[in-house]
C-alpha cells in the first residue's frame, strides 16, 4: 500500500535468475526513485548474503546492472510516473521483476568489401556475405575445415548452390536452379537441410532440394527425406540445371522475404502489404496478414511463437498468427527514422531482436519495452541492408558503406580470419 504522507509505496522484488534472488519480504520503497536507486538497492540485499556467496563470486556481483520491469514492462522512468502511466494501483504491493542488465553491444570488428553489403548468413564455421559486387564472401571464423554446401540468389533470375572443396580450398557452382522469371530476392533453408524456398520479382515463391547429388527430376519423399539415385563427383565439371518440385503464387507483388516456420509451413512477406502462411502439404496460402506498407524483412522465434516485420514505414511489428481475438498485429516499434530493411530475433530469448535501418543505424529491442531500444549502434556510414543474431554472442550487419560489422555481445569477442572466396552470380 501507498503512504502518501511519506511518498512510499510497498513492494516486493522477484528474479527469475534463481542466483540473484533476494529476501522474499516486502519494502518500503520512495515512489519518486527509478532504475539507479533500484540497483542500488537490490545490490545492498545481494551484498548482504556475501556470507553464503565464494568471495570471488561475491566480488563480481557488487558491480552488477539490472533492468526492472512492472507487469512485464520495463521500467524506464521513476515508480510514481511508470504507475500513473499505465494506470496501476498504489493501494496493493507492488511487484516489481529484475534481470540482468544486457551487455552493452561493443563494435569488434569489421570485414570490408568492395560494393553494398546486401545478406548475410553464418553457417557453422563460417559467415557468408551477399555483395553488390555479384560476390558471394566467404570469412572463416575458427580456421576449422569443412563448409559443405550453400546457396546464393541473383538479379539474374536463377539461384546457384556451391560445393566446398577441401583439397583446393575452393568452392565452385554445382547446380543451378532456373524456374523464376523475375530477378530472386530472398532464400531460406528449411531445418533439416534438404529444402530451401525462394521468393522473386515474379511474385511467386518456388521450392527445391537442397541436396548435392540428385538430378533436377528427384524429389523429397513424404517427411522431406531424399534418396540419393547415386553419388557424383563434383569436382571440374560443369553445373547441371535444376527445376522448382513446387510453385506457390498469390503475392500480387514482388516477394522480399520468406522463411521456414517449421517444415510443413513457410512464411513469406513482399512489396503487396501482405505477409502470407503457406501449407506446403496442401500447398495453399493458409492465412494472410495486411499491413499498410511495403515488408522488406520478416523473422520468427519459436520460443515466442511471434513474428516481427520491418517495413517501409519505418516501422518494426510484431505479428502472432495463433492470435483467436482478431489482433494479430501486437506491438509497434517506432524510433527509426528511414526503412526497416532487416530484422531478427535474438537466437536464446523470446524478447529480444534486432533491427537494421535506412538510417544507418541497427537497434537492439526487448519487445517488454517498446517505447524505445535497449540500444542503438551508430557504427555505419550509410544505409544498413542485413542483419543477423544466429550466433549466441555476436550480432551481424552489413550496409552501403561496404562494411560487414560484427558486434560482441558477450564481453568476449572474435576475429573473423581474413580468407575469403568469390562466387559468381550472387549479388543480391
Amino acid at each position: 500500500m501507498a503512504d502518501e504522507e511519506s511518498g512510499y509505496i510497498q513492494a516486493c522484488f522477484t528474479t527469475r535468475q534463481t542466483k540473484y534472488t533476494v529476501p522474499n519480504t516486502q519494502f518500503s520503497v520512495p515512489v519518486k526513485v527509478g532504475c539507479l536507486e533500484l540497483n542500488e538497492l537490490i545490490n545492498s540485499l545481494l551484498s548482504s548474503n556475501e556470507k553464503d556467496v565464494p568471495e570471488s563470486d561475491a566480488e563480481s556481483e557488487r558491480s552488477l546492472r539490472f533492468d526492472f520491469l512492472i507487469n512485464g514492462v520495463y521500467l524506464q522512468d521513476t515508480l510514481d510516473k511508470h504507475l500513473t502511466k499505465y494506470n496501476l494501483s498504489t493501494e496493493s504491493v507492488v511487484e516489481i521483476e529484475y534481470v540482468e542488465k544486457h551487455p552493452t553491444p561493443r563494435p569488434d570488428n569489421f570485414l570490408l568489401h568492395d560494393d553494398w553489403v546486401s545478406s548475410v548468413s553464418v553457417s557453422e564455421n563460417c559467415i557468408l556475405s551477399g555483395c553488390y559486387d555479384s560476390n558471394v564472401y566467404v570469412w572463416d571464423t575458427h580456421d576449422k575445415e569443412g563448409k559443405g554446401v550453400f546457396i546464393s540468389a541473383s538479379r539474374d533470375q536463377s539461384i546457384r548452390l556451391y560445393q566446398w572443396f577441401e583439397k583446393n580450398n575452393k568452392a565452385e557452382c554445382i547446380h543451378i536452379c532456373k524456374g523464376h522469371s523475375q530477378s530472386v530476392d530472398t532464400l531460406a533453408v528449411n531445418s533439416s537441410k534438404t529444402k530451401f524456398c525462394s521468393g522473386s520479382w515474379d511474385k511467386t515463391l518456388k521450392i527445391w532440394s537442397a541436396i548435392p547429388d540428385l538430378s533436377a527430376s528427384d524429389e523429397p519423399e513424404e517427411g522431406g527425406k531424399i534418396v540419393k539415385k547415386q553419388k557424383r563427383a563434383f569436382d571440374n565439371r560443369k553445373p547441371t540445371t535444376r527445376t522448382p518440385f513446387m510453385t506457390l503464387s498469390g503475392h500480387t507483388e514482388a516477394v522480399s522475404c520468406v522463411l521456414w516456420m517449421n517444415d510443413d509451413m513457410i512464411c513469406s512477406a513482399g512489396w503487396d502489404h501482405s505477409i502470407r502462411l503457406w501449407d506446403l502439404k496442401a500447398e495453399v496460402n493458409k492465412e494472410t496478414m495486411n499491413g499498410s506498407k511495403v515488408f522488406c524483412s520478416i523473422s520468427y522465434s519459436e520460443m515466442s511463437g511471434l513474428l516481427v516485420s520491418g517495413s517501409t514505414d519505418r516501422h518494426v511489428r510484431l505479428w502472432d498468427s495463433r492470435t483467436t481475438d482478431g489482433a494479430v498485429m501486437k506491438n509497434t516499434l517506432t524510433s527509426h527514422q528511414g526503412w526497416v530493411s532487416s530484422v531478427a530475433w535474438s537466437p536464446s530469448s523470446e524478447f529480444e531482436l534486432i533491427s537494421g535501418s535506412y538510417d544507418n543505424t541497427v537497434k537492439l529491442w526487448d519487445t517488454r519495452s517498446i517505447n524505445e531500444s535497449l540500444f542503438t549502434m551508430t557504427e555505419h556510414g550509410d544505409k544498413v541492408m542485413c542483419v543477423d543474431w544466429t550466433l549466441n554472442t555476436t550480432i551481424l550487419s552489413g550496409g552501403a558503406d561496404n562494411k560487414l560489422m560484427t558486434y560482441d555481445i558477450s564481453g568476449g569477442g572474435w576475429r573473423a580470419a581474413d580468407s575469403e572466396i568469390e562466387c559468381q552470380s550472387a549479388d543480391t
